[in-house]
């Protein structure tokens, strides 16, 4: 029941986006059917093109047809490429599903095994370094830190390929760089979390059965922990859907940001448009996920959200 509520409200969310999508496109300067004419067309020729797009009917039934294109997916084509959209963004689709969902992947499991490593040993030197790694993670803008790595890894130790997404090696550098902010965030997270539930009276219960401090903490303490660790992974997942225009541009690969990309610069109104309600849809069930996983970690929030 919860989770066909969740649902529901995601529809007129989803419409928002839907709308704003469609007409904030229409502020892009420039003419679609010009561009697509090229530089010698005569006004006759544009307004032939203009007439073949449609972009000479009046918004309201453009917007129409953009809705019907979500459920019939063959009517919404490419503006440059005469293709389906749909095809368009399932031929990119994966390779920027590789780098997010990699990069995120490393950035928990980096995350909540120092986490763990810093909330047992507090105040060594384990913990400093940490510390200062994950603040150079979180402050490093992700274009510069992979100039960085092409510079090293790929230019002066050639162990990877600069750009690309040919071979599986293409993917290393990309998911490395961002999995560093999530990885830093989650470092932090899970050693807050930690020592802030260590004296609680369950952990005391647990110790004095002869258990380990960390049987203590992994199994009994990093439960709770991680139910907040689970909202910021939604959030760092949708950033990094959203954030794909600046990775695939810095590593040149062909995924959904450079698609964008491509599609603002040629005026691709359908792309655009079905690029940001897709990015929406990710960011809505992701969130879902999450709050269903958190559910799943802390009973206590079950009660409230049947509520």
């Amino acid at each position: 029941m919860y989770v066909l509520r969740r649902l529901l409200t995601a529809i007129p969310t989803l419409f928002a986006v839907s709308l704003l999508a469609f007409w904030f496109v229409y502020m892009i300067p420039g003419d679609p059917a010009a561009k697509l004419a090229g530089n010698m067309a005569t006004n006759d020729e544009i307004a032939a093109i203009r007439d073949h797009l449609g972009l000479d009917k009046p918004l309201i039934v453009r917007y129409g047809l953009f809705l019907k294109g979500v459920v019939d997916p063959a009517i919404a084509t490419s503006y440059r490429t005469s293709r389906p959209v749909v095809q368009e963004i399932s031929e990119r689709l994966p390779n920027t599903l590789i780098v997010a969902i990699g990069g995120l992947a490393i950035g928990i499991l980096f995350g909540i095994v120092t986490g763990v490593i810093c909330a047992l040993r507090q105040g060594g030197w384990f913990d400093a370094a940490v510390t200062a790694l994950t603040l150079a993670g979180i402050s490093m803008p992700i274009y510069w830190l992979g100039l960085l790595c092409i510079w090293l890894f790929a230019v002066t130790l050639r162990w990877l390929p600069a750009a690309g997404a040919a071979t599986p090696a293409h993917f290393v550098l990309p998911i490395l760089v961002v999995a560093t902010r999530p990885a830093a965030l989650f470092s932090r997270l899970v050693t807050a979390n930690l020592l802030e539930v260590m004296g609680k009276d369950y952990l005391d219960t647990a110790r004095s059965k002869g258990l380990s401090e960390t049987h203590v903490i992994v199994r009994h303490a990093l439960r709770n922990s991680l139910v907040a660790a689970v909202s910021v992974a939604g959030i760092q997942f949708g950033g990094m859907i959203g954030g794909s225009v600046v990775t695939e541009t810095v590593f040149g690969i062909p995924g959904i940001g450079r698609l964008l990309v491509d599609a603002v610069t040629g005026s691709d109104y359908p792309v655009i448009q079905y690029c940001v309600l897709m990015f929406a849809t990710i960011f809505i069930v992701v969130n879902l996920a999450t709050d269903l996983i958190g559910q799943w970690l802390d009973p206590r929030t079950r009660s409230h959200a049947a509520a």
